[in-house]
């Protein structure tokens, strides 16, 4: 990786321009609101993402292998294209690969290219995508799909920076940065022997996690907004804000697939209802009532021991902690193995769904 080593000297010049895209740089550009406060095309600035764009700063002048983890939906590849944009390979190529997407038996073409006549159907010569981002950034995506056998060929080339097309006898030369990234935990793959550890190790240099969106706090509110202003103009409605419940609704919700979850919710109550002002049955997400605890096994029917909602449940579990804690929130999070803004959104969604039945404080 020589070309990038050449750029190292200008890396702190780098660094220090980097750190005014933090509060400049906006995922929706073209929308008639405020700017929101993020890096590269990430929204906000919560405590997870500050530490996230930190960690981008540092790590975008390297030329070394960096590996992203985090659930689906949480901007994995927006992590990837931050750190190309940024880094001193900005100027080349930027190319990105789903290994999840490609049929097993044509990912080592994709990847690596072929020679005309080394397979059927191979009517002409086709240079693999390492080759197109030489001189740029490679991003892998869902690596963990990757056949084991083509893992070997990845590591092969990773030692070497030379790539053999299919049904070639001479290698290509490829100067290119390696991102990769997966919603799995590749530990757990390695230790199921679904990944090569010696492949792990060598792309495992920088590590990065994205943080799911349910731990990102008031960011939520900062990108429905953006989203709701995009997509109400681009659907032809009126919507300008969220109502107040709307927003606690928001707050509360798990997202499990965070962003991309997000986006879908809105989108369906901007196309499904009409107005200025986007209400909480527009939204239409899950109430935590819809699941009960189930009867024990030796009670009867009609048994003071009745079905009871599951928040309440979960309620009396945290509150009990957080009690046993002398009222920190923290300790009893560490305790509880969750975060402490899962603590706070749960006691919003209490609060918001549930008026009369209080929330110690």
């Amino acid at each position: 990786m020589t070309a990038l080593k050449a750029h190292q000297a200008a890396s702190s010049a780098t660094a220090l321009n980097l750190a005014d895209d933090i509060s400049t740089t906006s995922r929706v550009r073209e929308l008639p609101v405020k700017r929101p406060r993020g890096f590269g095309e990430f929204i906000g600035d919560s405590s997870a993402m500050q530490t996230l764009y930190r960690t981008l700063i540092q790590v975008a002048h390297s030329d070394a292998p960096i590996f992203i983890t985090g659930e689906s939906g949480s901007g994995k590849e927006l992590c990837a294209t931050a750190i190309h944009r940024h880094s001193p390979v900005r100027d080349g190529p930027f190319i990105a690969v789903n290994c999840a997407a490609i049929p097993a038996e044509l990912l080592e073409s994709q990847l690596f290219g072929h020679v005309r006549g080394a397979f059927t159907g191979a009517v002409s010569a086709q240079q693999g995508l390492a080759v197109a981002a030489d001189g740029g950034t490679l991003f892998l995506d869902e690596i963990a799909e990757l056949p084991l056998p083509l893992q070997s060929k990845l590591l092969r080339f990773l030692q070497t920076g030379q790539v053999m097309p299919v049904g070639a006898t001479r290698t290509v030369e490829v100067n290119c940065r390696i991102v990769c990234a997966t919603h799995q935990n590749p530990r757990v793959l390695v230790d199921t022997h679904r990944f090569r550890e010696d492949l792990f190790y060598r792309l495992h240099v920088i590590p990065l996690k994205v943080p799911p969106l349910r731990e990102r706090g008031q960011d939520i509110l900062e990108i429905a907004t953006g989203l709701l202003g995009r997509m109400a103009g681009h659907e032809g409605k009126r919507f300008t804000r969220l109502s107040a419940c709307a927003e606690r609704q928001l707050l509360a919700h798990d997202w499990p697939g965070n962003v991309r979850e997000l986006e879908n919710t809105l989108r369906r109550a901007i196309i499904l209802n009409d107005g200025e002002v986007l209400t909480a049955d527009m939204l239409d997400l899950p109430s935590s009532t819809a699941y009960r605890t189930p009867l024990s096994h030796n009670a009867p029917e009609d048994s003071e021991t009745t079905l009871r909602p599951l928040w309440m449940v979960e309620r009396e579990a945290i509150e009990s902690v957080i009690s046993a804690c002398d009222g920190s929130i923290p300790r009893a999070a560490a305790i509880l193995e969750i975060a402490p803004s899962t603590i706070y959104r749960k006691r919003l969604s209490w609060l918001a769904m549930h008026p009369d039945e209080p929330t110690s404080h």
